[in-house]
């Protein structure tokens, strides 16, 4: 017997075939920390039956950025349809118990079913908007001397008043992060097999067209939006103007839902009204060092996470 055979195995097709395969970069994607349990992406992947496929991005779109039919099916987000009366309702009745007066809650609610979602100059510049920043200005002060506005680019100005006091934006805070952590598992439950088996296995996401990249989660507003749904998120990343055309990078940045809990301002199903088409939190930016991890490039797109 020749040398090549002296441990007396041979090699079948599969070794020969594993000595030249590559994962995929639709494969290599779905294996990334913060897609594993995603249930669009594991549809995404069952989909190529050729195993060789490039990452799949929804292209973008003008106009609204919402969920296709078949990441609405994927995500089960008929679940938050119905789930939405009663947890606002609940929602309410908590921030209300906290104390805070119910026209400033009525403004607020208000302010996030309809300027939010009104395109970026309303969502950014409303008044009602600027008062809830400020808002978050004055209790980050308060409760965050050494840390606030440090991870925030754009500041508040000094006139705007708030609606909220650093109590009462407490309030919110603690009901959204209260009622996250005791309503969501029912809809991790509704998913099954097909989703994460935990809250910390739920990843929220934010696609921007970045000038440039930091090592460093800071957000730009004292409000951003962060998305259960990927394909939103994916042509958000793709947006840019023909100002900024070829001078940004296209990113999603992934994270854990605890890693944002405790600072998220509000969360679609929670306002009565607010539109569902892309499972939106809105979130207050960091109050501590949470550095980025550069995934690579798939689909022309920049993967990043933090925790």
């Amino acid at each position: 017997m020749s040398a090549d055979h002296d441990d007396g195995e041979e090699r079948d097709e599969y070794d020969i075939f594993l000595d030249t395969w590559q994962p995929s970069e639709r494969l290599l994607l779905s294996t990334l920390p913060h897609n594993l349990s995603d249930p669009l992406t594991r549809q995404r992947l069952l989909a190529d039956s050729s195993g060789a496929a490039s990452a799949e991005r929804a292209a973008f779109a003008p106009g609204p950025k919402v969920m296709g039919d078949e990441e609405i099916d994927a995500r089960a987000s008929d679940f938050f349809a119905q789930q939405q009366k009663k947890w606002s309702a609940d929602f309410r009745d908590y921030v209300l118990g906290k104390g805070v007066p119910s026209a400033k809650f009525e403004t607020y609610s208000v302010s996030f079913a309809t300027s939010w979602t009104d395109g970026r100059k309303r969502r950014q510049d409303s008044p009602e908007m600027l008062a809830v920043k400020a808002s978050i200005r004055d209790f980050d002060r308060l409760c965050y001397p050494n840390q606030a506005r440090r991870y925030v680019i754009n500041a508040v100005d000094e006139s705007i008043a708030p609606l909220f006091t650093p109590e009462e934006m407490a309030a919110i805070f603690q009901a959204n992060n209260g009622l996250l952590e005791a309503f969501l598992p029912d809809y991790l439950d509704h998913l099954g097999d097909e989703g994460p088996g935990s809250l910390g296995e739920l990843y929220v996401r934010r696609g921007v067209f970045m000038p440039k990249h930091d090592l460093v989660r800071r957000e730009l507003h004292y409000l951003s939006s962060y998305s259960l749904a990927l394909g939103p998120v994916e042509q958000f990343a793709q947006t840019w103007t023909p100002a900024t055309q070829g001078l940004g990078i296209p990113s999603i940045f992934s994270a854990p839902l605890p890693a944002i809990q405790n600072r998220v301002v509000a969360f679609a199903p929670f306002i009565e009204n607010m539109d569902l088409s892309q499972l939106e939190f809105v979130v207050a930016p960091p109050v501590e060092e949470m550095p980025l991890e550069h995934h690579g490039v798939f689909g022309n797109i920049h993967e990043f996470s933090f925790r």
